[in-house]
């Protein structure tokens, strides 16, 4: 009988992961209250290990962590925008420079074009397509540090991404335009009309963020 060298994740690991896709699912202008009982429940682990998650995910600063009770998600303002975006532009530039200079990207960044470009009409599967095609590029860049801090960005944007595509018309299909724009400036191997391409993608990603209408009530 032949061993399986596949590990399975740590119960810290499932909490993890199972906040991180329950705070991407949630909308983005509400706050929130994750109690630590109800996530332990959820995620089929005990209250310990979603405690390290927790620990993680405020270090991230994703949430306000509450000793014993659980977690406070707060929704997100323009300043939380800006400063995601900000932290996208610094890291998306130097990688995309970089693995236009090493000829890093292979056949997969066109693949995942494609299915965007497929998803179209699925505004949770386009972003989820929308993520990955970033995140090749950052991960095909070789710097574990900065993946790790540009991921913790990418879960404020998942916030919100699905509503972006469903309130601005059109702007799936600008996306799209603007990563085949990235793809083509990697293929030629133009270190700077692909630095350029990425910019003028994130400056309409935040144009298009920034418009979006929060719930009435919330400032």
């Amino acid at each position: 009988m032949s061993l399986s060298h596949t590990q399975s994740p740590t119960a810290a690991e499932t909490a993890y992961q199972w906040l991180r896709r329950e705070i991407s699912s949630h909308p983005w202008d509400q706050d929130a209250f994750l109690t630590e009982n109800a996530i332990a429940r959820a995620a089929g682990v005990s209250r310990t290990p979603v405690r390290d998650a927790l620990l993680r995910l405020e270090a991230a600063r994703l949430i306000r962590r509450v000793p014993q009770k659980g977690a406070f998600v707060p929704a997100l303002t323009v300043q939380d925008i800006e400063n995601m975006m900000e932290v996208r532009h610094v890291i998306e530039d130097w990688a995309v420079r970089k693995v236009t200079a090493a000829g890093r990207m292979g056949p997969e960044l066109d693949r995942l074009l494609r299915a965007q470009e497929a998803s179209l009409a699925d505004p949770t599967a386009f972003i989820e397509c929308d993520i990955r095609f970033h995140k090749h590029i950052i991960r095909a860049a070789g710097n574990p540090a900065l993946e790790e801090l540009y991921d913790s960005q990418r879960i404020k944007q998942q916030r919100m991404g699905v509503k972006a595509i469903q309130d601005r018309q059109g702007r799936s299909d600008h996306v799209v335009t603007e990563h085949r724009a990235i793809v083509e400036a990697i293929g030629s191997r133009d270190s700077e009309a692909a630095s350029a391409a990425v910019r003028s993608h994130l400056n309409s990603t935040l144009t298009a963020l920034k418009a979006m209408p929060a719930h009435a009530g919330h400032d």
